[in-house]
């Protein structure tokens, strides 16, 4: 049976006091659930396609209770908990702040399971943009107190460390840390992982949402693409592409 990850985004989009300071590079702060949601949806996406089930314990903009989170986990047997933070330090860009990534367990579990998963990820996440990797610690949160099941805490990078503050907006670097978190999860549980693949078009890239989709309908002849290499993803189907499509899925059905 497929293992059931619960994947929690940290705080609401609102939250009170989460985010970075201002940034006059960008005129504005940047919230902290701007990078948290953002990686829980490509994390999602990222073990959906390897194997795994999915739970999202706040799948909305708002502050989501930290009970009716766990509770929710907990009534749905998940197999792992994980959630995804940004940290910080002093709110303030004006002194010398730490900066780097580091997972947190339940005290008492850095050598036991949550342990065992959380230095897979960190694993991974060393091997990303360079940032001070600042190990795996213990700490008393509620997600991880009160989760009947491997539960970890992953901070990403320091909200008022200028450079790491930017990278929250950058989507190569969201979708880098969830790809480092999916390898991490599918070490644990021996699962190869595997990413995108080719979609074999040169204006489809492996990022697009649905990628996986017309890549699958690409091989198995159902979707095909135009002379020049382009699928063309954003164009109206005509009714006789749409016959001509809908005919091959029926004679795959019946081989």
């Amino acid at each position: 049976m497929p293992k059931l990850i619960a994947l929690d985004d940290g705080h609401g989009m609102n939250t009170a006091g989460k985010r970075t300071p201002h940034i006059p590079e960008i005129g504005r702060a940047i919230k902290e659930n701007e990078f948290n949601k953002a990686v829980v949806n490509f994390l999602k996406q990222e073990l959906e396609r390897n194997g795994f089930q999915t739970l999202l314990v706040a799948p909305t903009d708002a502050d989501t209770p930290l009970t009716t989170r766990t509770n929710l986990a907990n009534s749905r047997n998940a197999d792992a908990y994980i959630a995804i933070h940004y940290n910080a330090y002093d709110g303030s860009f004006s002194a010398p702040n730490p900066n780097g990534n580091e997972i947190y367990v339940y005290p008492g579990h850095t050598n036991r399971a949550a342990g065992n998963l959380a230095a897979s990820i960190g694993k991974y996440l060393r091997q990303g943009t360079s940032q001070n990797w600042r190990g795996v610690k213990e700490a008393d949160f509620h997600v991880l107190r009160e989760t009947q099941m491997i539960a970890i805490l992953s901070e990403n990078g320091f909200m008022d460390n200028k450079r790491e503050a930017l990278l929250m907006i950058s989507e190569d670097f969201q979708k880098e840390v969830a790809v480092e978190h999916a390898k991490g999860i599918c070490e644990y549980y021996g699962v190869a992982y595997q990413g995108r693949q080719d979609t074999g078009f040169t204006d489809v890239p492996n990022d697009l949402p649905l990628a996986d989709e017309i890549n699958e309908a690409r091989e198995l002849g159902i979707a095909k693409g135009y002379g020049d290499g382009t699928f063309r993803p954003n164009q109206h189907m005509t009714r006789a592409e749409g016959a001509a499509m809908a005919l091959r899925a029926y004679k795959k059905a019946i081989e």
